[in-house]
């Protein structure tokens, strides 16, 4: 009897050890397109999560993780593609490397070799000068267009708009034919050097005088009031005979009708309403390559604080 005795209570004993150990490792599903257990630790945590959208027909998706107080969840977003901008920077490339075959040998080289001796002043053609020298500062006023709608993009914006310092539409065509407009944003959403450089009006209008000088530094003002028939023959010339002009022309002229493209979207997240005046703005942009679009980053609204 002592011995039944003795068996029931290491039976309780037992029993209420193996409730304890369950109850501290409880099991628990992560939602991951299928259902399957896994161990939690006994540590005081809340649950975790996981959740995959559903599946998505589009060629290529990139995948995000967006964290709340309670859950991590993963999300799918479809890799669009901006067919304007992708035929822009098609043709872009197929034109510079069809010059770039088809010019005499070491035509572009000699012109290089002027610009390495003396960028301001090369000795040839005033208005590629102006050209030239503006596809270095066309990431500026491309940055202060691109940057506040920058947020929640398939691609960091940064490493695209610094690239166009050296490539122009070369760097640059691959995030404007992936990325999606934002026609919601506030100074709070915005980054450091967003929000306190790239809408600093101060800044904007640094620019501005930036972008102009290039105009007056490369002696373009000074040709275009004495002598304009020779200004735009000897750019003609140069053009068709060097594949440095031709090609840095189209991007510089692609880069131009980007930058007015993105403006009526700016415009948007300002609280300007769609219609004929944020389109009027932009293509006025496009009279003056690059000073229009830096002028008009300096006078447009302000982003809402909330």
């Amino acid at each position: 009897m002592k011995q039944l005795t003795f068996l029931l209570s290491a039976t309780a004993c037992l029993h209420s050890h193996v409730e304890g150990f369950a109850t501290s490792y409880q099991l628990q599903h992560v939602k991951t397109g299928f259902s399957r257990p896994s161990v939690r630790p006994p540590t005081p945590m809340k649950s975790l999560e996981l959740e995959s959208s559903t599946y998505n027909t589009q060629p290529l998706t990139i995948a995000k993780a967006k964290s709340t107080d309670n859950e991590v969840v993963i999300e799918e977003q479809p890799l669009t593609i901006n067919p304007p901008y992708l035929a822009a920077y098609a043709l872009f490339l197929s034109y510079a490397v069809f010059r770039s075959t088809t010019e005499p040998d070491g035509a572009s080289m000699e012109v290089l070799q002027k610009f390495f001796a003396d960028p301001l002043n090369p000795g040839v053609n005033e208005a590629f000068v102006t050209v030239f020298n503006l596809l270095g500062l066309y990431f500026l006023p491309m940055a202060m267009l691109l940057m506040p709608g920058a947020k929640n993009q398939k691609f960091p914006a940064t490493p695209f708009i610094l690239g166009s310092m050296l490539g122009g539409y070369g760097f640059l065509g691959p995030y404007c034919i992936t990325r999606t407009p934002r026609t919601t944003a506030n100074k709070s959403d915005l980054g450091w050097v967003t929000s306190n450089i790239l809408e600093n009006k101060l800044f904007n209008w640094g620019v501005v005088a930036l972008v102009a000088s290039a105009y007056v530094t490369s002696g373009f003002c000074n040709a275009l009031l004495s002598d304009a028939n020779g200004l735009l023959n000897g750019y003609v010339k140069l053009f068709s005979d060097t594949a440095i002009a031709s090609a840095s022309s189209m991007d510089f002229f692609i880069l131009t009708l980007a930058a007015a493209s993105f403006i009526p979207e700016d415009l948007e997240r300002r609280g300007v309403e769609k219609g004929v005046v944020p389109n009027v703005i932009a293509a006025s942009t496009v009279l003056v390559p690059g000073f229009g679009v830096a002028l008009y980053c300096a006078l447009r609204p302000a982003l809402g604080d909330e």
